[in-house]
């Protein structure tokens, strides 16, 4: 029979009842059904696959072994089940254990495994009774505290708490699975009412989903429990401003930049609020300070460059949108703009006009950066390059009729 884990051979020749991945769920559950206390322990060999690079499978499996061995040595002197999840996770049922007894067992069972070589295992545990769980539920809540054991790195012991169901739902936020991690994060605060992280995550959540006021909900909820917390307070600012309500979203964002004024988000979202009140001046002293602060992306810099546009500051406006475009090589506003100051300048003109083209490329039905285009091959004196950019940008809205007449009337002295 071929193998699906290393080591899987070695067991069935040693336990050749062992249960292994769906038949041991199938075994817990029916064990749960009839249990009104127990604990579940999720156990993994730590540093699996760099063990199978670096000492081989034959190696490997004897270390499977020897934990599997061990497994059923304490199984002897505490009555529990056991069995192989996958490759490099074992897990043990343990009927009458609370949390105390099931954390002192994965001590005991730490320490045995590691005493004959340098080997280590992190174990996760969840028991029940655990309000508001279902028994069926304990071992997958069992295997989200080894998830949350790693954050603690090797030969780590984590029983389940409103913290692993945090980094569960985060995960399945970074897989796009918005609804499970609402539903994962309410579990959370079921858990533990007063997580701000939790609450704070949960109005994320609705965010991205467009329910600002659910989000707005749980941001104020995030800050009522704890006024300090930056992000809570940034976040909330964010939510009243997709509801429109500039004014609010101002103050707060205000708010948490006395918090924590070294943050480029915070100070970014001033000065595009106040950008969006005309109010350049102000706007560019907050840019420059989310600027200098490392943001990510480059839309800083991109507004930074158009505030300076406006400020008649052309240097400067090149400068920012050549590093909106080195964040953001793709952003036709900034590869636009920056051609189109090039040719303002007089400088780099075969340079502005890639940079213009390129703003075209990925924008092709904006008539403004055609008209961009056309002005730029007519400084160049490409004037039939010049004449067609001129006459899409028109079709596309743009007001280029003196320009297209400029044009024709260069082609025809030409």
């Amino acid at each position: 029979m071929e193998e699906r884990f290393v080591g899987e051979k070695a067991l069935r020749e040693n336990f050749p009842e062992i249960p292994v991945s769906e038949e041991l769920f199938a075994r817990f559950e029916s064990s749960a059904k009839q249990s009104d206390r127990f604990a579940v322990l999720v156990i993994r060999i730590d540093d699996f696959e760099e063990m199978l690079k670096d000492s081989g499978e034959d190696v490997t499996s004897g270390i499977v072994l020897r934990l599997a061995r061990m497994l059923d040595d304490v199984a002897k002197t505490c009555p529990m089940k056991w069995g192989r999840l996958d490759e490099k996770h074992f897990a043990c049922f343990c009927p009458e254990l609370d949390e105390a007894a099931a954390v002192e067992l994965a001590r005991q069972i730490q320490h045995r495994f590691s005493l004959p070589g340098e080997e280590t295992v992190s174990i996760g545990l969840a028991v029940y009774p655990f309000w508001p769980f279902e028994r069926t539920s304990i071992p997958a809540n069992a295997q989200k505290a080894l998830d949350h054991a790693a954050f603690f790195g090797g030969n780590t012991i984590t029983p389940f708490d409103a913290v692993s169901l945090n980094i569960s739902a985060d995960k399945l936020y970074q897989y796009g699975d918005i609804y499970g991690a609402i539903e994962e994060f309410k579990k959370a605060l079921m858990v533990d009412t007063q997580n701000v992280n939790v609450h704070n995550s949960l109005g994320v959540c609705y965010g991205v989903q467009g329910s600002f006021d659910k989000a707005i909900d749980a941001f104020k909820t995030a800050t009522s429990l704890d006024p300090k917390d930056v992000m809570a307070t940034y976040n909330l600012g964010l939510a009243h401003l997709r509801k429109g309500n500039n004014d609010k979203a101002l103050g707060l964002f205000l708010d948490a930049h006395g918090l924590d004024g070294d943050h480029p988000d915070i100070s970014c979202q001033i000065g595009l609020c106040y950008r969006e009140m005309g109010q350049t001046d102000t706007a560019i002293e907050y840019l420059e300070k989310a600027a200098r602060n490392k943001p990510k992306g480059g839309r800083v810099f991109r507004t930074l460059g158009d505030c300076y546009v406006e400020k008649e500051m052309l240097r400067e406006a090149t400068k920012a949108y050549e590093k909106a475009i080195k964040n953001h090589p793709t952003d036709a506003k900034s590869l636009s703009a920056l051609g189109h100051l090039y040719g303002a300048l007089g400088e780099n003109i075969e340079i502005a006009i890639v940079l213009a083209r390129e703003s075209a490329a990925i924008d092709p039905d904006n008539g403004l950066y055609r008209s961009r285009l056309g002005k730029l091959y007519f400084q160049n004196r490409e004037l039939e390059k010049a004449l067609e950019q001129f006459q899409k940008a028109s079709e596309l809205g743009e007001d280029c009729g003196e320009s297209i007449g400029e044009v024709e009337s260069a082609i025809a002295d030409s």
